[in-house]
């Protein structure tokens, strides 16, 4: 019984981020309401109709929708930095000599272009069965603003903010949470499922999923969240800003010589990562 509960404790990482998403945006339109009350009562009268209409505006705002995520992402990071430290007992220290060995970081630093490609694929392929899925997609990032004009803002929150944030939910707190009860593999599994679920869209859920256990795994053989923060800051810069330069053409030797580009560069980093895993370990047997 002690177990299933630990289990199901599991989920609570995620049923928290929902509730942050929600109040941060009753905050900030609250915020915004409350001002614009105070400005037309001393201008001639509250217009109860106009509050309305243009807080229903500012709900397809770009900067108001980067705000909103900025709010969010800073008090992710804040609580759930502090659940990772103070439950499961995080370091935040960075010894750099044995966090970033030169193996490693060459190995998740070749891991990036190379999920960038296959995850690529990964939606192209999905398109064509799931149209719709594409489409709910395209919607999702253009009502962000996070298209080819995304702000400085969304920028900040696409590169830095976010993979800090979606690092210590998902692999500070639920993966650690989930090892409790589960072995590795399964909880792995179980982070990555519930990292694709706070996408909130089949498209990014999709392959947001096999990143998280790529995330997962580099977490664990690394024993700290600063690889996979490298890693997700990396994998969001190539596709925020870099993803113009992953061009395709329809001949057949282009499609196959970039997929399999993407195979042997994720392969080949994943190899030296374990590299410079295994260099360490021997290392610290050693001494």
């Amino acid at each position: 019984m002690k177990k299933f509960g630990q289990f199901m404790f599991t989920i609570v990482p995620i049923l928290l981020v929902l509730v942050i998403q929600n109040l941060a945006a009753f905050f900030l339109l609250g915020i915004v309401a409350l001002t614009e009350a105070i400005y037309l009562a001393v201008n001639g009268g509250v217009s109860f109709a106009r509050i309305a209409n243009d807080i229903m505006n500012l709900l397809t705002n770009t900067d108001f929708s980067a705000c909103l995520m900025i709010i969010y992402a800073f008090i992710c990071i804040s609580l759930f930095g502090l659940w990772y430290y103070a439950k499961y007992d995080g370091n935040f220290r960075v010894n750099a000599k044995e966090t970033f060995r030169p193996l490693s970081v060459l190995g998740v630093i070749l891991l990036v272009p190379g999920m960038q490609y296959l995850t690529t694929y990964l939606v192209s392929f999905l398109s064509l069965i799931f149209p719709s899925w594409l489409e709910a997609y395209e919607t999702l990032l253009e009502s962000a603003g996070m298209d080819e004009s995304i702000s400085p803002l969304l920028l900040i929150y696409s590169v830095l903010l976010a993979p800090v944030a979606e690092e210590l939910i998902c692999r500070g707190v639920t993966l650690r949470q989930a090892k409790k009860v589960l072995p590795f593999w399964a909880a792995n599994m179980m982070q990555a499922l519930l990292f694709g679920a706070i996408h909130m869209n089949m498209m990014q859920g999709t392959y947001a999923f096999i990143l998280g256990l790529i995330l997962g795994f580099l977490c664990e053989k690394s024993g700290s969240l600063y690889m996979p923060f490298l890693f997700h800051i990396l994998f969001n810069f190539f596709g925020t800003v870099l993803s113009n330069y992953i061009t395709f053409s329809d001949t057949a030797f282009s499609l196959l010589f970039w997929f399999f580009f993407g195979l042997i560069t994720t392969g080949g980093g994943i190899a030296l990562f374990l590299a410079g895993y295994r260099k360490t370990a021997a290392e610290t047997e050693k001494s």
